[in-house]
Parts: structure tokens; C-alpha cells; sequence
């Protein structure tokens, strides 16, 4: 069988082919929309916020303005759970020498600061997979 493109041909353009389907390790830590869903993921980890806390202050001056908002958004969201987490740990450290509804009410922030944090990292993945920028980026409720 007699081919226009000769073996070299289509031997190269399956391997571009193949190397353009996968995600390589250098765009993981670019500044792009895998970066920033992979931020998301680490920051509803809890354990891995510092390495997206890493990642959003490295890439937080992107000319782009999708990128920006993106990274934006979740140094915000960052800024909530330590906010909301120390918050309600002081209320309970208070709360046992005071009292129990103090412990309660402490617990609660911190499960309520929880929720709003993966709420708002679900949401930052929708937009990302979506390409576009989060609404209302600079605030920290949705």
C-alpha cells in the first residue's frame, strides 16, 4: 500500500500528537488553568494549603486577567480558613474556662469556615474548567 506521507511523517506527527495529549510536569508548575485547578485541590486537602499558598504568591502578578483572579481568589480563600480556623480554635481555648456554649459556638465557625472554603474551591474549579474568571473574586463569600 503506497502512502503520500512517508513512515517519518507519521511516525513524527503521532508522537507530537501523543506529547500534546498529555499534561507535563513543567505545566503543572506554570502559571495556567492545571496550576490553578491543582491549587484548588491542595487547598480542600487542608494539609497542602502552604504549597497553593506557594503557588498563588508566586504566579499572583499574571497580566492575564483570568489568571489573576483566579490566583486572587485563592489567596482569599486561604485568608478565610486561617481566619475563620484560628477564630473558632481561640473560641474553644476560651471556651474551656468559660463555658461549654463558647466550645459549641467555636466548633461551629470552624465546621462553617470549613464548608465555605470547599464550597468556594468547587466553585473556583467550575470556572477554571470553564476558563473564566470567578464572579466577585476580591470577596470572601461566594
Amino acid at each position: 500500500m503506497n502512502s503520500r506521507h512517508s513512515t517519518d511523517e507519521i511516525y513524527h506527527d503521532s508522537d507530537a500528537h501523543r506529547q500534546a495529549d498529555t499534561v507535563s510536569a513543567k505545566g503543572l508548575f506554570a502559571p495556567g488553568f492545571v496550576n490553578i485547578v491543582l491549587c484548588y485541590i491542595s487547598t480542600c486537602t487542608v494539609l497542602l494549603v502552604p504549597l497553593a499558598l506557594l503557588f498563588s504568591a508566586s504566579y499572583a502578578n499574571q497580566e492575564e486577567e483570568n489568571l489573576f483572579s483566579h490566583y486572587y481568589y485563592i489567596r482569599t480563600t486561604i485568608a478565610l480558613m486561617v481566619i475563620g480556623s484560628c477564630s473558632g480554635g481561640i473560641m474553644i481555648i476560651l471556651g474551656a474556662d468559660f463555658s461549654t456554649n463558647l466550645i459549641l459556638a467555636g466548633l461551629l465557625l470552624t465546621l462553617l469556615t470549613g464548608m465555605l472554603a470547599i464550597a468556594r474551591c468547587m466553585k473556583g474549579i467550575a470556572f477554571a474548567l470553564m476558563r473564566r474568571s470567578p464572579s466577585s473574586y476580591r470577596s470572601y463569600i461566594l
